[in-house]
């Protein structure tokens, strides 16, 4: 299943622990504490979890593993043996801490299968809600902790209603599954690949900036066009494609419900958009008045590289604090960019900003195209004063 494969390997990272030899002086407990100060993921409680199907806060179940080693000496002195790691723990649990009163013991094989069933969903095969809501919290917390950052991508079929009308829920059924498996094959191990409900899906990527991210639902997005444009699904032809909202923390949101709502605002602008395309969310910002400037020229050279020259981008709107751009290029998030104003043929103002919004769609000749927004950088008195000036002719010109 493409949703376990990470979860399978992380499984298998922690039976070593217990299974393998340790370096010379180390033990289970130091090693654990080792992984959770390099990862941040609360592997004291996930071994706990896939030994005794016990949940424990991670500090709780540190003292149980700290409990646990000096337990598992005393009984290797006392027998002239070691008893091993799964029967010291067991001991310790059922005699001394006491958490366990009427143990089962079953292989751990079969425990796994019904754990992935219940974290998985059965017709894609990838995560479910509700093992993405808990992993989504848990990456916020450790981004939170550590100083890092992570980015969202929710996806969601075109149309698929009319798939189900015309074609039937078993097509329907199948598409699914053919996006669970596309999606599997893309992501990471360290990614969380989940089906958020019915046609919709969601993608956790940590350590990943909003750009990477968005190149990432791009490529998806392409790839699913693309399958079902070349495949057919029961021997019909179901043209499926998608369109996809990315938003990051800690930029766009606090949280694990607000990086979801951001996602989804995105997520919904690519639809009005005309579908098929992939989104980042951006904050509307309406302090400044804006000036519709389309017959204005404006040339966008690239930040410390005067030799690179774009084709003249068309200006949409313009205010005090930025401009939205139609260019033909896509620039990075980020991104300084020297911006040359000119009006009725003239130069008027040169200004540096920084691009803030990067959304790609196609106009009315089939090219591709990029609406970008571009933040005017803060600085001298000066070029306010100029700026305003530029926008006061445009405005009383009709532009």
């Amino acid at each position: 299943m493409p949703a376990t494969r990470g979860l399978e390997r992380a499984t298998e990272q922690l039976l070593r622990l217990l299974e393998g030899p340790l370096p010379k002086g180390q033990t289970v407990l130091g090693r654990l504490d080792s992984i959770r100060s390099e990862t941040g993921r609360p592997v004291h409680s996930d071994l706990l979890k896939l030994l005794t199907h016990l949940a424990f806060p991670n500090d709780v179940a540190r003292r149980v593993w700290s409990g646990y080693q000096i337990h598992r000496g005393a009984l290797s002195r006392r027998l002239g043996r070691d008893v091993g790691p799964r029967v010291a723990l067991f001991d310790y649990l059922m005699n001394v801490d006491r958490r366990l009163t009427n143990p089962k013991i079953i292989e751990l094989s079969d425990f796994e299968k019904t754990e992935r069933s219940a974290l998985t969903d059965h017709l894609t095969g990838l995560f479910n809600r509700a093992h993405f809501d808990g992993s989504l919290k848990r990456e916020v917390n450790r981004c939170r902790r550590y100083g890092q950052r992570a980015s969202l991508v929710v996806m969601d079929l075109d149309d698929f209603k009319l798939v189900n009308d015309q074609h039937g829920h078993q097509v329907g059924d199948a598409v699914l599954k053919e996006v669970g498996r596309l999606l599997g094959q893309k992501v990471r191990d360290i990614d969380i690949a989940a089906r958020y409900g019915g046609e919709e899906f969601a993608i956790i990527l940590p350590e990943t900036g909003r750009m990477s991210a968005f190149l990432v639902a791009e490529r998806i997005r392409n790839e699913i066009e693309r399958f079902f444009r070349r495949r057919s699904i029961a021997r019909q032809d179901v043209p499926i494609t998608v369109s996809g909202g990315v938003a990051a923390f800690p930029a766009d949101a606090e949280g694990a419900e607000g990086m979801v709502a951001r996602a989804d605002e995105a997520l919904y602008r690519a639809k009005r958009a005309g579908k098929n395309r992939v989104s980042l969310y951006y904050k509307e910002k309406r302090r400044a008045s804006r000036v519709d400037a389309k017959p204005l020229s404006v040339r966008v050279d690239l930040d410390r590289d005067p030799s690179t020259r774009t084709p003249r981008g068309r200006v949409v709107n313009i205010s005090a604090g930025g401009l939205l751009l139609e260019t033909p290029r896509r620039y990075l998030l980020g991104q300084s960019l020297e911006i040359r104003l000119s009006f009725r043929g003239r130069s008027v103002l040169s200004l540096t900003g920084q691009v803030v919004r990067m959304e790609e769609r196609q106009d009315t000749g089939r090219r591709k195209v990029y609406d970008t927004g571009v933040k005017f950088s803060g600085g001298r008195r000066k070029d306010s004063v100029e700026l305003s000036r530029f926008l006061r002719e445009a405005a009383s010109a009709g532009a």
